[in-house]
Order: C-alpha cells, then sequence, then structure tokens
C-alpha cells in the first residue's frame, strides 16, 4: 500500500462536519446562530451542533424527530405558543435534545478574536461561559448540564 492511498483513506474517515470544524476553525471564523432567551442574554452556539429545525408547539417535553422522542428544553417566551426546535447533536444519539426558541435564530459568521469573555459571576449551571461581542452581551451554553438537567446521561 502506498504512502499516497494511506493518506486518502484516513482522509475518506475524517466526517464532513469534522473537515466543516477544522476548516472553520482554521480561518478565525465561527458560524453560529444568537438564540433570543427569555429572561437570560441571548445564548451563542455553533451552528454544526444544530443538526435539524423544526416548527413546533412551546409547551411540549418532548419532539419527535426520525424516529427519536427528544427531551426538551425550552428557552422561549412561556407566553408564546408556537416556537422553532432546534435539535442538538450530542456526543453520542442518546445525548441529542430538542433546544425551544421563540423563532429560528439569526445566522452571524463571528471572528473568534471579535468574542471577549466576561468573567461576571455566574451561579446558573446551565451556563457555562457569559461573552461580549461589542458592546452586547451573550452566553455560552454549559450542553453537559442542559442534558444533565433533561435526565440525559
Amino acid at each position: 500500500m502506498s504512502q499516497n492511498s494511506v493518506s486518502s483513506s484516513l482522509i475518506d474517515q475524517i466526517s464532513q462536519q469534522e473537515l466543516h470544524h477544522l476548516i472553520t476553525v482554521s480561518t478565525g471564523f465561527i458560524d453560529a446562530y444568537i438564540v433570543e432567551c427569555h429572561n437570560k442574554s441571548p445564548m451563542l452556539i455553533p451552528q454544526n451542533i444544530v443538526l435539524s429545525a423544526l416548527d413546533s408547539p412551546t409547551k411540549v417535553k418532548t419532539v419527535d424527530w426520525h424516529d427519536l422522542s427528544l427531551p426538551v428544553y425550552s428557552v422561549c417566551n412561556p407566553d408564546k405558543t408556537l416556537g422553532v426546535a432546534l435539535v442538538i447533536e450530542g456526543d453520542d444519539i442518546d445525548q441529542r435534545f430538542a433546544l425551544m426558541c421563540n423563532e429560528m435564530p439569526k445566522t452571524v459568521r463571528l471572528r473568534i478574536s471579535e468574542i471577549v469573555d466576561d468573567e461576571r459571576e455566574n451561579s446558573d449551571t446551565t451556563i457555562f461561559q457569559y461573552v461580549k461581542m461589542g458592546d452586547k452581551d451573550y452566553h455560552i451554553p454549559h450542553i453537559a448540564n442542559i442534558q444533565l438537567s433533561l435526565g440525559i446521561k
């Protein structure tokens, strides 16, 4: 087996998502969604962890997606009856969940250098980090803690 065929077989094993991630990180940009959250600063999540977006009633405990019943983590206004459920990827198929939003989040391409850590106190275990972009506050979700709050291990 030649060196070239070994190299090409290794490249073939890298998933499209991993390639996208490598390209995005290497260019210094992040393709992200800005998710409006009820009573919290907007959430900033990378687009590549969102598998699908579904119109959905907001007052549901689960969302059906590809023969799976996904638990719902809601960040939408409780007065809204219809929203958008974003299917969030997990390390394993059993770790996926639906993030219930007011509407389809805004897409944005961010330069990594534009995002600055905000060191404020944080008592919310579902928030990994507060960040600032320009004069606006955002938060990065703590996906593992959100999964735990939904009973996902």
